[in-house]
């Protein structure tokens, strides 16, 4: 018995060659009993059947596509990885895009003064002012909607938003201290600090004088009592308020030393420098409230802005607020 090669055109792939050569194997048995029985005896209808014309049928209908609704037979054959721009791609292995603030923060008005005098009795003004520019230093700018804002990957989180905040002396231990507020000349120098929540600052005395560091938080964490003797410190963990609401800081036995602690939990906020400056980088696209605080003399403004991919947003922002003193570039 001689059998008609076969050709098949095109073949998917090495596995249907291989699933070509099992039915063949499997079919020559049939077809040679089916060739010899018909010999014989002839086919039930009288019709003569050609050498090799069943294993032909056969491997003729195994070389049709699959019908519709037939699961295809799967190879060992791994699949192609996909490209970077493709839908399976995961969406969190792209980086977010975003921008920066920078801008400049003047006051137009006299600074108020302290409402108690100090040891020489002088009532000192509450705001640094550059008197040429009008730039402020210690202004806190911050996103109003920062808690709300996805973190970038490489931003350090919180150091610990669960932060206990007792004044003892156990909390210096493990404590990360983001800022240090020294009480100088009977002053609290910088008078504004700003950390992330759970963080502490540490709290010098730089005078030979006695002070003490009292904390008036609304959240019962921020609320401690210490004395520092000349030359002692002391360090204290801080919660977020909420709100981004500061905690004031006094000495009661000098009661015009005055400081403030801001904590936030996200990381955009800053403090101005001495010409009114200040950067927030890192940060989201999109529509933003932005925030100047300046607590000692109760001045607080936000307003929108718009930070766009890869950019920097120049903004100036006049204190207090006049018609079209806030303008961005």
């Amino acid at each position: 018995m001689f059998l008609t090669p076969i050709r098949m055109k095109s073949p998917a792939s090495n596995a249907w060659r291989g699933l070509l050569l099992i039915i063949a194997a499997a079919a020559i048995p049939t077809a040679v009993r089916h060739w010899s029985g018909s010999s014989k005896t002839g086919t039930p209808s009288g019709e003569r059947c050609a050498s090799g014309e069943p294993l032909i049928s056969m491997l003729q209908q195994v070389s049709q596509p699959p019908a519709p609704g037939l699961a295809v037979l799967q190879t060992d054959t791994p699949p192609e990885k996909e490209g970077p721009g493709d839908a399976g791609a995961d969406p969190r292995a792209a980086k977010p895009a975003l921008g920066r603030i920078r801008g400049l923060i003047r006051f137009r008005e006299r600074s108020p003064l302290s409402p108690v005098a100090n040891l020489a009795g002088e009532k000192r003004p509450l705001l640094r002012i550059d008197p040429e520019t009008r730039a402020l230093a210690d202004a806190v700018v911050f996103l109003a909607d920062g808690n709300k804002l996805p973190l970038p990957a490489d931003a350090p989180p919180a150091v610990d938003p669960g932060g206990t905040g007792k004044p003892t002396k156990a909390t210096a231990k493990g404590v990360a201290v983001q800022a240090v507020m020294d009480q100088k000349d009977h002053e609290f120098t910088p008078r504004i600090v700003a950390i992330r929540a759970g963080a502490g600052v540490r709290f010098k005395n730089s005078d030979v004088a006695n002070h003490n560091v009292h904390g008036h938080g609304l959240d019962t964490k921020n609320q401690f009592n210490v004395f520092t003797g000349g030359g002692g410190s002391h360090v204290q963990r801080f919660r977020a308020e909420k709100g981004h609401r500061p905690i004031r800081i006094g000495c009661d036995i000098h009661p015009w030393m005055q400081g403030w602690v801001f904590v936030f939990e996200h990381p955009w906020f800053a403090i101005t420098n001495e010409a009114g400056e200040f950067e927030l980088a890192d940060v989201p696209v999109g529509r933003h409230r932005l925030t100047v605080r300046q607590p000692d003399a109760q001045l607080e403004f936000t307003r929108e802005v718009e930070v766009t991919a890869q950019e920097m947003l120049q903004i100036e922002i006049d204190l207090p607020p006049a018609s079209g003193s806030a303008k961005s570039d």
